[in-house]
């Protein structure tokens, strides 16, 4: 699944990510209603993309929200921004947090930063998310509190032709195994 997540899948095709959030809360069904949690989702754009890799996206995103939270009232909130040349959409909850410290590792293959009786799971889910927003020609990073919850953030670019020159750009200057580093926001 990592190494598939930053090749093609699909052609890149207009993406209604509010039809993609749908599709994801209802996977994320059950682990919602047991948690008696509450996933808010504000008005989305739609985008270039690879579809079945946005719902991945968000199913892991929301999913680590909702995961890593000890709240008696888990709280995903989903929203986005737009800006000249891209839409920034982030991803906040209530949930445990992170220190300085462990931002960049997290999105490390199969770094946890847990146990496996703690939270379940592969540490594998953050670097997919890595490479999926990488392949769509954006970022991703997250700001994070310990206790007070975490917002992962990334970026998608507005246009096809931007994306198109991202893309491009990326693949030349990126080696085989190399790793992209967010620009700061």
């Amino acid at each position: 699944a990592f190494s598939r997540a930053g090749t093609v899948e699909k052609p890149f095709s207009a993406v209604d990510l509010n039809q993609v959030l749908a599709i994801a809360k209802d996977n994320l069904s059950g682990r919602i209603e047991d948690q008696h949690a509450e996933v808010v989702v504000g008005p989305l754009p739609t985008v270039f993309g690879d579809e079945t890799q946005m719902i991945q996206l968000f199913q892991n995103l929301v999913g680590n929200g909702l995961k890593f939270n000890k709240s008696p009232s888990p709280k995903v909130e989903v929203h986005a921004e737009e800006s000249r040349d891209e839409w920034k959409i982030s991803v906040k909850d209530n949930g445990i947090g992170l220190r300085e410290s462990e931002r960049q590792l997290i999105f490390a293959p199969f770094k946890r930063l847990h146990t496996q009786q703690e939270f379940e799971g592969t540490g594998i889910g953050l670097a997919i998310c890595r490479r999926i927003v990488t392949r769509h020609g954006g970022d991703i990073g997250v700001t994070a509190e310990p206790g007070k919850g975490s917002t992962f953030w990334l970026t998608l670019p507005k246009s096809t032709r931007q994306l198109q020159e991202e893309t491009t750009n990326k693949s030349s200057d990126t080696k085989k195994g190399d790793i992209h580093e967010p620009r700061a926001s």
